[in-house]
């Protein structure tokens, strides 16, 4: 817990700074706002139940559906574009595995109200700061687009239908989960079940999907997609030159404003995400020491899905932290260093200082200085019972505090106390108490 509030204080932190504004939702909602916007396999993970009025309703599977119908109940009060950040647990009830659980914790950034490339730069940027001061080193946030997927798909397979299009999304969503030969299986069935005649050959219907992952594999120099290539792929599609060009941009200036740090940008155009709900920009962030542990912040564009819940189109773009994953991979960086290696996952409360009492008639005024060292916003913790002080030291070593201030009937008497400082094991008698706050202060430093 000590790990996830640090981190939510971060994006609390670097949201607040970037003008987002907090808002929350309820974790029941009507089962009609959840089904139908995040596709079928996500339909399919829904908790759903009936309550006591005999209603149909469900957990949240994220926090992007609620805060679409939210928007839509209260377009009104909100000045457009709106930002806002949530810190809040959804629900899927999919197999569980290290990091992905059927509950867990999602930070969400979102931006509603605008289709604009500085929009998606915005969120992009904001969910780099925050990676970036979590400071567990090198990670990667590959960047594609879904119109740009779905033209290939169809210049490629160009029977597909609209239903068995989305499949094949589904299907390329797949390619780290259950590799290339499992989805060009998928991609196969797909084009062989599109065509009337039955006496077609394996190897026509492998050819476009065979072409698809091709294209999709074909890298540059600094190991991203080649998107000359794809765009050769549908050169006849303005739309999707437009969206190539939009990325393109994008991604120049991100990768200018970070460069400097341990974080890239990188473009991958099999990047599907799996919600249906994405139509523009979508990304995925792995972290580079953990290949194949999967993604640890995801998100894109839905320009389409506020719409759903009322007569006006909002465009929106988000990110997401997926805060039980991102833990996941420091306890697996944790370990992969070994004894002596970085601590990521604070173990103890940093800068924390103990109050040991010797006496019972001593309690008061150990309160006295507990209090005084909290209003001056240092963190204290006080001994519950009084007697032996080896007790005491014992128990705030457990706790991992770096200082303890001894009282008992003499420091009560004179209005003193003593210093213990546990790393070295020294001891200071008679301290005056008139100055504890700067004394404990410069300790602490």
């Amino acid at each position: 817990m000590r790990a996830r509030f640090a981190i939510m204080d971060i994006v609390r932190d670097v949201a607040a700074e970037a003008g987002f504004h907090p808002v929350g939702t309820p974790a029941l909602e009507y089962l009609s706002v959840l089904l139908g916007q995040g596709g079928e396999e996500t339909d399919k993970q829904v908790y759903r139940f009936k309550d006591h009025g005999g209603r149909d309703v469900g957990l949240r599977f994220d926090l992007t559906v609620p805060f679409a119908r939210f928007v839509a109940e209260h377009q009104a009060e909100l000045a457009f574009p709106f930002k806002r950040v949530q810190i809040g647990d959804v629900w899927r009830g999919e197999n569980t595995q290290k990091g992905r659980y059927r509950e867990f914790c999602q930070c969400d950034l979102d931006i509603i109200g605008v289709n604009s490339m500085s929009s998606d730069i915005e969120i992009l940027l904001c969910i780099h700061r925050i990676l970036t001061k979590v400071n567990f080193g090198s990670f990667t946030i590959k960047v594609g687009n879904r119109p740009l997927l779905s033209s290939l798909i169809r210049a490629t397979m160009p029977n597909l239908s609209h239903e068995k299009e989305t499949s094949a999304l589904i299907a390329l969503d797949k390619l780290e989960k259950i590799g290339e030969k499992e989805v060009l299986n998928l991609l196969v069935t797909l084009v062989s079940s599109s065509t009337q005649d039955a006496q077609i050959p394996h190897e026509t219907c492998l050819k476009g999907p065979q072409r698809l992952l091709d294209l999709l594999k074909a890298k540059t120099s600094s190991n991203e997609s080649d998107l000359d290539a794809v765009i050769n792929a549908f050169s006849h599609d303005q739309e999707a030159l437009a969206e190539a060009e939009r990325l393109k941009t994008t991604l120049l200036v991100l990768k200018n404003l970070t460069k400097d740090s341990p974080g890239k940008f990188a473009l991958d155009i099999s990047i599907a995400r799996g919600l249906g709900y994405y139509n523009g920009i979508v990304y995925e962030t792995t972290i580079d020491e953990l290949p194949g542990f999967g993604s640890i912040s995801s998100g894109g564009r839905y320009n389409d899905l506020a719409s759903r819940f009322m007569s006006r189109q909002l465009p929106g773009v988000g990110g997401s932290v997926g805060l039980d994953r991102l833990i996941a991979g420091l306890e697996e960086l944790e370990e992969s260093k070994g004894p002596g290696g970085s601590q990521l996952i604070p173990k103890t409360v940093s800068n924390m200082v103990f109050v040991a009492v010797a006496t019972h008639d001593s309690i008061p005024y150990a309160f006295t200085i507990a209090q005084k060292l909290r209003a001056a916003g240092i963190k204290v913790d006080i001994g519950l019972t009084e007697g032996k002080l080896g007790h005491h030291f014992k128990h705030a070593d457990r706790l991992g505090c770096r200082l303890v201030i001894t009282v008992g009937t003499s420091e009560k008497e004179s209005s003193s106390y003593s210093l213990k400082h546990m790393k070295t094991g020294t001891e200071e008698k008679s301290l005056p108490l008139s100055s504890i706050i700067e004394k404990v202060k410069d300790s602490l430093d």
